[in-house]
């Protein structure tokens, strides 16, 4: 299998969602990924200072369901946001493949009551990177820790 194109799913309707896309982004580019980034897609659809979220709904679940995409959505928080779980299942259905992961700090792994079982279902790939940056400096580390734990795993059971 060649190197998927990774679709980063997951909120992007607020300012630290945007930025934490971007530093992702930057960072999955680094080891040689292309990226499509729904905030950036989307655009193209605003007309006369409007955004057409149907346009922009169709285009992000139709890039969630190309087979030689990735899925990859954040699911952080204390209820992942709808939009990616709705994309999570179109790749699942499309591809039978999608990689979620989670930052959030709230839980372990082990002991995770905060993501939904449908997330794991068969063909999902589940990371835990918690995040506890407290400061502007540890930024880029811990999102080269990520994207290179995302590559890891891609590379394993993907390829």
């Amino acid at each position: 299998m060649s190197t998927p194109k990774l679709y980063l799913a997951g909120g992007l309707f607020n300012a630290g969602e945007k930025l934490h896309n971007l530093y992702l982004e930057k960072y999955l580019k680094e080891l040689g990924y292309e990226v499509i980034l729904p905030q950036r897609e989307a655009l193209e659809f605003f007309k006369d200072g409007i955004l057409d979220i149907p346009a922009v709904a169709e285009a992000c679940c139709m890039s969630a369901m190309t087979s030689h995409n990735l899925s990859v959505g954040c699911i952080d928080g204390p209820d992942a946001d709808s939009g990616t779980c709705v994309e999570f299942g179109m790749a699942i259905a499309a591809t039978r493949r999608a990689l979620v992961y989670r930052t959030d700090i709230r839980t372990a792994p082990e002991k995770e009551v905060g993501m939904n079982a449908m997330l794991k279902s068969e063909g999902s790939i589940f990371i835990y990177e918690p995040c506890y940056i407290t400061e502007l400096s540890e930024i880029d580390s811990f999102y080269k820790k990520l994207a290179f734990k995302i590559d890891e795993v891609i590379s394993k059971c993907l390829m």
